[in-house]
């Protein structure tokens, strides 16, 4: 925590002048000396406004003119008021230089400010410090004269800021996109999927280019990001198609009964027998018209609801006109009680069915979801991290995904993520590792899956809450995993 300035002066004054018999108060002394009072506000302020950091030179030596003048105030020395009038003189000094320096340097400011906007001094550490040593040398420049020398780099100084800038939003866009991308070339799906591939490559290619063109252009970056990653899943699973048939050596008649079996299990809960007795093209116009005729059923009974829902207000209206105001009241008690239990388990069948589907999603090795009461708890156990590390491997991609659809079907829910880890190690290394595997699996829920950062928290709880004994393996594999709530409004 940092201290005020006005307390370091006092500390190291009381400390300096203690052996004094005559010294006197901080308060004594800004009621004696009031520009040694002004200079403590100036000084507080500057630190505020951070002067130190563009006008170095100018802060240190007023702070050194008011540490004396407090001092020899205390004492008792007759040159305090001379020295506190120093101080301010100072202190005004440093404002003017900041002022001059942010203006001077108003453009790097700007491109510096959307480099931190962006997490950049954590994204490209290196790179961000090299920049802050370069401003400090020119800001330094400047405070001492040497104006030319300031302002001949302004623009390389600008354009190494939004490089920085650039960098860490193609890495915090990107990254996931990229990682999917050279999975799938390890993977050799290249080989299987070749068209789906090369569009998932292009997708990426435009994501880059987006942000080289625009770097404002967020949004449409992360939906070429997005696409590149779903056609990634999409070979995976055109892989998996794949692999089957081999596994099972179908012939060429075999793959197209077990796709017509899969076109049978789709429409199973239609109560239809698909027509395979005619032309493919046939099918699937015929399977299209039935869906066809169910949503236009479906929008017909929602008119029709809506026009029994028109029908009751209108009878409502009518009764409440010609009843009493006791019988007015109990008929719209009634009729409220009634909408309102209709609403509520209308509510609970659709939260069952969400709860349930959520379920469904994981398997035994991936989470476990839990219901507590309006709210949702998936506890995964099944991501895989390096041995001390917090970056997620690609084979977490499917579970990650699972996670965010899941999270989609509660659209105003709040998002909270929490860390955990077994009893391995010390405390203070779990809780860092704990937090720092929250925060990036909370990254790719904001960035990846477009959903409100707002709405999304994490935190790491190391060795504290475990779920089981950490005593067996079975049971450290169970405490080693991430959590999260969705906390439903």
């Amino acid at each position: 925590m940092k201290k005020s300035i006005i307390s370091i002066s006092l500390a190291m004054v009381l400390l300096g002048g203690c052996a004094s018999s005559t010294s006197i108060s901080e308060s004594d002394v800004f009621a004696k000396y009031p520009n040694a009072r002004e200079a403590s506000i100036l000084l507080e302020e500057a630190k505020n406004d951070d002067l130190a950091f563009f006008a170095p030179e100018q802060m240190k030596q007023a702070q050194r003119v008011y540490e004396n003048a407090m001092k020899d105030a205390m004492a008792g020395k007759a040159d305090a008021s001379e020295l506190a009038v120093e101080a301010v003189a100072r202190a005004k000094a440093a404002r003017v230089q900041s002022n001059k320096a942010k203006y001077t340097f108003e453009e790097v400011l700007l491109a510096r400010e959307k480099a931190l906007e962006v997490n950049a001094a954590s994204v490209a550490p290196e790179e961000f410090k090299d920049a802050e040593e370069s401003f400090s040398k020119a800001i330094a420049q400047l405070e001492f004269g040497q104006e030319a020398k300031a302002k001949k780099d302004i623009e390389a100084l600008k354009n190494q800021y939004l490089a920085i800038e650039l960098k860490a939003l193609k890495k915090n866009m990107l990254s996931f996109a990229q990682q999917a991308v050279a999975k799938a070339e390890k993977e050799d799906l290249n080989d299987i999927a070749p068209r789906t591939i090369a569009q998932a490559k292009d997708e990426l290619k435009l994501a880059v280019n987006t942000l080289e063109a625009n770097r404002t252009d967020t949004a449409k970056a992360n939906i070429h990001s997005n696409r590149a990653i779903w056609l990634v899943k999409q070979a995976e699973g055109i892989a998996d198609i794949n692999a089957y048939f081999d596994n099972a050596d179908f012939d060429e008649e075999q793959k197209i009964l077990w796709y017509q079996e899969q076109l049978s299990s789709v429409v199973a809960p239609m109560n239809s027998a698909v027509q395979f007795n005619n032309t493919n093209k046939e099918v699937v116009a015929g399977l299209r018209q039935q869906v066809s005729v169910l949503v236009n059923n479906n929008e017909m009974l929602t008119a029709k609801l809506n026009d029994a829902q028109d029908q009751i207000q209108e009878i409502t209206a009518a009764s409440q006109s010609r009843a009493s105001k006791l019988e007015r009241d109990s008929a719209e008690a009634l009729m409220q009680a009634k909408l309102l239990r209709e609403k509520e388990l209308a509510a609970k069948k659709a939260d069952d069915a969400r709860f349930a589907a959520v379920q469904s999603m994981f398997t035994e090795e991936e989470a476990t979801v839990y219901r507590q009461r309006d709210n949702v708890l998936i506890r995964a156990q099944g991501f895989s991290f390096k041995s001390g590390g917090s970056e997620i491997e690609s084979s977490n991609f499917i579970m990650l995904n699972k996670i965010t659809d899941a999270i989609k079907r509660f659209p105003n829910a709040n998002i909270v993520v929490s860390g955990h880890t077994d009893s391995t190690g010390s405390a203070e290394l779990n809780l860092a590792l704990s937090k720092a595997r929250a925060e990036v699996v909370a990254n790719f829920i904001t960035q990846v899956s477009e959903i409100d950062g707002e709405k999304v928290t994490f935190n790491g709880y190391g060795k504290d809450k475990p779920v089981a004994s950490n005593e067996t393996p079975e049971g450290r594999a169970q405490n080693r995993r991430v959590e999260i709530l969705i906390v439903n409004k």
